[in-house]
């Protein structure tokens, strides 16, 4: 019986969750700054690695919809839904985690990156702590020499949910930010604490704007 109710759950989630993101997203007044550039290279083949919070995905899963971008997502039953929404959206998927420098998952990412394909990465996923930069983008974006792209979120009317990544969720047409950073890369010469703090600093900066957004 407990396997019978699992598979049900593994039918039902993936569809209701794509819905309820299709559906919300549409619904959303969305303010978008800073694309035009980042949508210029994507034209151009550059190799773009996003940088986005574990609890803003929702916006930013919707908006980068159906452009082939590559995502990470854990072995887990709840990556596994996650993994079949994204699918649906029209992402490339690997499995695994981003939590080591050496994973094999970095390093089929590192692959494409240095094809001319993008990545987005949770930098402080999968289990936190919360805005907390890990070394596995640093190492990503040195081997892949890709351009980093800082990405904020924000809504007027949203739920934030208790989860350690304090989830965030735009209640329907609410007034909605995304802002994409200007793409970068670091100095050669910098540590990899170094890089993890300007990193976090961009971050910051990225979601301070799209909350001065919403409150327009």
């Amino acid at each position: 019986m407990k396997k019978n109710k699992k598979t049900l759950k593994e039918k039902i989630i993936p569809p209701l969750a794509y819905y309820l993101l299709k559906a919300t997203n549409s619904s959303y007044r969305l303010e978008v700054e800073g694309w035009q550039r980042i949508e210029k290279k994507i034209m151009q083949q550059e190799s773009l690695l996003f940088s986005i919070w574990h609890g803003t995905l929702w916006v930013p899963a919707y908006f980068l919809r159906g452009l082939g971008i590559y995502a990470l997502a854990s072995l887990s039953r709840d990556g596994s839904y996650i993994a079949k929404v994204l699918e649906n959206l029209g992402w490339e998927l690997i499995r695994g985690s981003s939590s080591r420098g050496g994973s094999r998952s970095l390093l089929q990412l590192y692959r494409k990156l240095k094809h001319g394909f993008s990545a987005a990465i949770t930098p402080d996923g999968p289990t936190g702590p919360r805005h907390e930069v890990k070394p596995g983008i640093i190492f990503l974006q040195k081997k892949a020499d890709s351009f980093l792209v800082p990405v904020g979120v924000d809504a007027r009317w949203k739920k934030k949910f208790g989860s350690w990544d304090q989830f965030l969720l735009p209640y329907p047409f609410s007034k909605t930010a995304i802002v994409f950073g200007k793409p970068f890369k670091f100095e050669a010469e910098l540590s990899r604490e170094s890089k993890q703090e300007i990193l976090a600093e961009k971050m910051k900066k990225v979601n301070l704007r799209a909350a001065e957004l919403v409150k327009k």
